[in-house]
């Protein structure tokens, strides 16, 4: 069977999969997810001033829009915007390996692979970092065909127009990728241009004597680029009176300060009121009050800084190692240490350690070694969250790498075959079987999770509450978390009955909630609970099922 023929069952058992998930969990709720759906909502109703932000992204929430305007209910259509977000993904991935000129059948398991992450990643949460991972996999795919493309100087004068509409095409594709993944979310911004900086660079050290004629193709995929970002761009700056092309970065740094209070968002740690017509002030957190610094302001600034990012560092390489929380012996249960890394063996690891130096080492030839090139947009991306605030579940940040990893472990694999052996067909080939049993295991292990369900025990309790308020008629603004695993059960309440959610403080007691404006606060079982109870202003109204949330009411003087 030609691979076209393979590739496309591999797409059609993907949209299977996929819609399948989808069913499967179309009650699951994150807390991103309540923005990106009020926000689509703004946008399906015309509410523009509503609906315009810098710290999300705009396209999930615009893939939404056409099911909101024919009368879908949110959550089917963020449900079947994640579907396409994982297709995006799967194409990407494959225009990676199409690029990288991976054998037939490394190309064709690298995107079984991505197939069956693919379907994990779009239930386990509804943001765009799965959109956002397809579209700059294809923006690296077309930005490397236009550093690799020879110049046809001393040629006749029509293969020379030929080239120059090829190169110009190419920059334009990779523009509009890199655009559109910005557009997605606005990390994809700077990191086209470290990404695409660092490929020109792998290109100008082979090919010096092309370096004016790729520094000029590296200045057209950034014109292209700026091209699509800037309406965007344009339209963010006018909002808050000043260049913006993001409000996340200024937010992200401010939590990874110093003091206790860094490290939360307002909307989620303080009671207050959310702007007019909001649901929730996460909707729009750039307008809530962070604590700012600068790393340069003091020394003590300075260290925290390097501390923060050492701190990130052994982050991300807990996610290539996942071996390393079992024999650090952390906390978390098992199953969970396993959770967000990418093969079973830790192979993404070693295979970037040794990329690195076959790229030191081959630094005259990169090209004969074309799979190290992958390490630059993993390094990129991996480099641009160091100074800001990330923690070990934050693992969707870097779903984008999952392709070049493949790349570098399937490269590298190779590459040490070679090396050590001399009988290289045989080991060249169990070396492909070890590093496709260890991403082929993790990507099959969780596709069963997400066919069964993804278990979310606030998003589930929230829908039982929500319920029970509605036929008790007891609907109003909601304050209070109810945390359990999954998110804040109080948030996700008012967003399934369209009511104001005016945000948690766990050291307020009940007479800060009532003069909240709180008509129904959602807590968890615990001592804090017990002081509701005891208070005549809150009586008891209900409980989730697994009796691990209550919800108290305002008393009717």
């Amino acid at each position: 069977m030609k691979l076209e023929s393979q590739l496309r069952w591999v797409f059609a058992v993907q949209a299977v999969l996929l819609a399948v998930a989808a069913w499967r969990n179309l009650h699951q709720l994150n807390p991103d997810a309540i923005a990106y759906m009020r926000i689509a909502g703004y946008y399906a109703n015309g509410q523009t001033e509503l609906a315009v932000t810098g710290y999300w992204g705009p396209l999930l929430s615009w893939l939404m829009v056409p099911l909101l305007k024919v009368g879908a209910p949110p959550l089917v259509a963020a449900r079947v915007a994640m579907v396409v977000s994982g297709v995006v993904f799967l194409a990407g991935a494959v225009a990676v390996f199409r690029v990288f000129r991976l054998p037939r059948v490394a190309l064709l398991t690298g995107a079984w692979v991505a197939g069956g992450w693919s379907v994990f990643w779009s239930v386990r949460n509804i943001t765009p970092d799965l959109l956002m991972a397809g579209l700059v996999a294809l923006a690296v795919s077309a930005t490397m065909e236009l550093f690799l493309r020879r110049s046809r100087r001393g040629e006749e004068a029509e293969h020379v127009g030929r080239t120059r509409i090829r190169i110009l095409t190419s920059a334009a594709t990779a523009g509009l990728w890199w655009g559109l993944a910005y557009l997605a979310k606005a990390v994809a911004l700077p990191l086209a241009l470290a990404a695409a900086a660092g490929l020109a660079v792998f290109a100008m050290i082979e090919r010096r004597e092309l370096r004016a004629e790729l520094a000029a193709r590296l200045g057209m995929v950034c014109i292209c680029t700026a091209m699509v970002a800037a309406p965007w761009i344009g339209v963010l700056s006018q909002h808050y009176g000043r260049f913006t092309f993001s409000t996340t970065g200024p937010i992200a740094h401010a939590l990874a300060g110093r003091g206790e209070k860094a490290g939360f968002h307002p909307a989620m740690k303080t009671l207050h009121q959310p702007e007019a017509g909001r649901v929730t002030q996460w909707e729009e957190p750039s307008r809530m009050a962070y604590q700012r610094w600068s790393p340069f302001a003091s020394e003590e600034n300075f260290r925290h800084q390097l501390t923060v990012i050492g701190g990130n560092i052994g982050v991300c390489w807990d996610w290539l190692n996942p071996w390393r929380a079992w024999v650090a012996g952390a906390d978390s249960p098992p199953w969970r240490r396993w959770l967000g890394t990418f093969d079973l063996l830790g192979i993404s690891g070693m295979a970037v350690l040794l990329a690195g130096g076959c790229a030191v080492r081959n630094r005259h030839r990169l090209r004969r070694v074309r799979w190290c090139w992958a390490l630059v947009p993993v390094a990129a991306l991996g480099g641009l969250y160091l100074p800001f605030f990330v923690m070990a579940e934050d693992n969707r940040y870097f779903y984008t790498v999952l392709p070049f990893l493949w790349v570098l472990a399937v490269g590298a694999s190779g590459w040490a075959a070679r090396r050590k052996s001399r009988v290289v067909g045989g080991t060249r080939q169990l070396a492909f079987r070890i590093v496709s049993l260890a991403f082929v295991t993790t990507a099959l292990a969780w596709l069963a999770v997400a066919l069964v369900r993804i278990p979310n025990q606030a998003s589930r309790a929230a829908h039982e509450i929500a319920v029970q308020l509605k036929l008790s008629g007891h609907v109003g603004p909601v304050a209070g978390s109810g945390l359990l695993p999954g998110g804040r059960t109080g948030l996700y309440t008012a967003f399934l009955l369209g009511e104001r959610w005016l945000g948690d403080d766990s050291m307020a007691g009940p007479e800060a909630f009532l003069a909240s404006g709180a008509t129904v606060v959602v807590v968890r079982r615990s001592s804090h609970a017990d002081l509701f109870a005891r208070n005549p202003s809150w009586h008891l109204a209900g409980r989730s099922a697994s009796e691990e949330v209550l919800y108290f009411v305002r008393a009717t003087p």
